[in-house]
């Protein structure tokens, strides 16, 4: 399926719909359906972990533009095109297009500050990073899987648990918990956030 007809199903709370030009890039024609397109993305994620472990291995900072676009290539680059490409129309959230490599550069720059003068614990740095990720939403679809992943990964990085992401939560109950500390993480309270991670 190559063209640019929408998926059949209904779209999550706070998922992103892709424009006729994101959706012309999705690569296995057998997909048809939003659940379809689930199962083909959370294979494909699965298969990631590889890539993201010989870059902690090899020392790439997780905190940095090639970590993160190479991050998103690897969870989606059997199922778009554009995976790993920041990006290039608007949305009703995130930056600006043109805005995108800045305040990706500043965020990776204040990561940078919060590790040297441990301005934050280190749970709150890998969520300071998830949220602006989010905030920022660089790319087409998959922010927030990715944004979820780097935030663990900069965790493993530093020697620490990963975030357990609201596992002691029903799934409907874990993803309005989590929608509600993003919106409140918006407005710098991020203590409803610290919590949901560790949740």
């Amino acid at each position: 399926m190559n063209d640019p007809r929408p998926l059949e199903g209904e779209l999550d709370d706070g998922q992103t719909p892709l424009d006729a030009d994101e959706a012309h890039g999705l690569i296995p024609r057998w997909i048809s359906t939003r659940d379809d397109l689930n199962e083909a993305e959370a294979h494909n994620i699965r298969q990631s972990s590889r890539w993201a472990n010989r870059q902690l291995d090899a020392g790439v900072q997780v905190a940095s533009a090639e970590f993160l676009r190479g991050l998103h290539r690897a969870m989606f680059e059997d199922v778009w095109t554009w995976a790993g490409i920041y990006r290039q129309t608007e949305r009703n959230i995130g930056v600006a297009p043109h805005q995108i490599a800045t305040e990706l550069q500043n965020l990776f720059d204040d990561a940078a500050a919060w590790r040297e003068f441990d301005s934050y614990c280190l749970d709150e740095q890998a969520a300071r990073l998830h949220h602006r990720l989010t905030w920022i939403h660089p790319f087409p679809n998959g922010n927030g899987r990715v944004s979820r992943y780097a935030a663990d990964y900069y965790l493993q990085q530093q020697g620490a648990a990963v975030f357990t992401w609201g596992a002691s939560l029903s799934s409907i109950n874990a993803r309005k918990y989590y929608l509600a500390a993003i919106r409140l993480a918006d407005r710098a309270d991020y203590a409803a956030l610290l919590a949901f991670v560790r949740s």
